[in-house]
């Protein structure tokens, strides 16, 4: 069966204001702020967008493929005020109808927040990545044990020998140490967090170890939606299997199990001094 080509429609869109910063300085920076002295310059376009079915089953099967074209002319209208006008009713007659202001099927060059835009790729065909993807070529990362509470009868600086135990462990796997001021300087700023819960004798629940790094991430549906949200994660305590386990190795734990993802993650690391 040949492929059949169906003339979707074609139409005039006009797509929205573009204003950009064109001065003899140059181009506004990012987030629409512009240098002292530079006049920004409010454009209007006119797109006409052609769209065609093709496929064995069009329209609306499983094998018609979509396809759009456009052509755009720079429109300069002698009364802009009269666009301006238009743009407005435009904004009403959509909210009447209960609709946004920009239409859900405008061109994505029209769309200046669209991810794919933006990145030049969807992010939403990326492929799920597994748990230490997040620790590929992490730059460093900040922890700090020194506030953990000692379990019952420890005597000792209990969170400051954690703490010593980590950097060791760290520092010879190659994994960069960050302060609290490198941190907020590092790119996703990367921070170990571990959580301790001692034994309860009241209750008879057991301590419980749980570690989480944290680093900032951006949305794939929005990414101008910046989050700081927990990339790696891992939990000890005792249990059946681990009936004897203190409180201190539980913890120690944490260190080991992120040494071995971060390798892992890392082929060529380790060794640092």
């Amino acid at each position: 069966m040949k492929p059949v080509r169906l003339a979707a429609k074609a139409g005039l869109i006009a797509c929205a204001l573009a204003l950009s910063g064109l001065a003899l300085s140059g181009l506004a920076p990012p987030g629409g702020a512009l240098a002292q002295g530079t006049t920004p310059q409010e454009r209007f376009w006119i797109l006409w967008e052609h769209i065609e079915q093709v496929g064995t089953d069009c329209p609306g099967g499983k094998n018609c493929e979509t396809r759009r074209s456009y052509t755009s002319r720079l429109f300069e209208p002698a009364d802009r005020e009269g666009v301006y006008r238009l743009f407005g009713l435009l904004d009403l007659h959509a909210a009447k109808r209960g609709q946004a202001a920009e239409h859900p099927e405008a061109p994505r060059i029209c769309q200046h927040n669209d991810p794919e835009v933006m990145l030049g790729f969807d992010p939403e065909r990326l492929r799920l990545s597994e748990k230490i993807d997040a620790l590929a070529g992490l730059p460093g990362v900040y922890v700090n044990l020194r506030g953990l509470k000692a379990p019952e009868g420890y005597e000792g600086d209990f969170g400051g020998k954690l703490q010593a135990a980590f950097e060791s462990r760290f520092r010879n796997a190659g994994i960069r140490l960050l302060s609290k001021e490198e941190v907020e300087r590092t790119p996703g700023q990367p921070k170990l967090n571990v959580y301790f819960s001692r034994t309860n004798p009241d209750t008879g629940c057991w301590f419980s170890v749980f570690a989480s790094l944290s680093q900032t991430v951006l949305l794939t549906r929005d990414i101008r939606t910046k989050l700081v949200a927990g990339t790696w994660a891992m939990s000890s305590g005792r249990s059946a299997s681990n009936p004897d386990i203190g409180e201190y190795d539980a913890i120690l734990r944490v260190a080991d199990a992120f040494v071995r993802d971060y390798l892992k993650a890392n082929p060529g690391a380790g060794g640092g001094g």
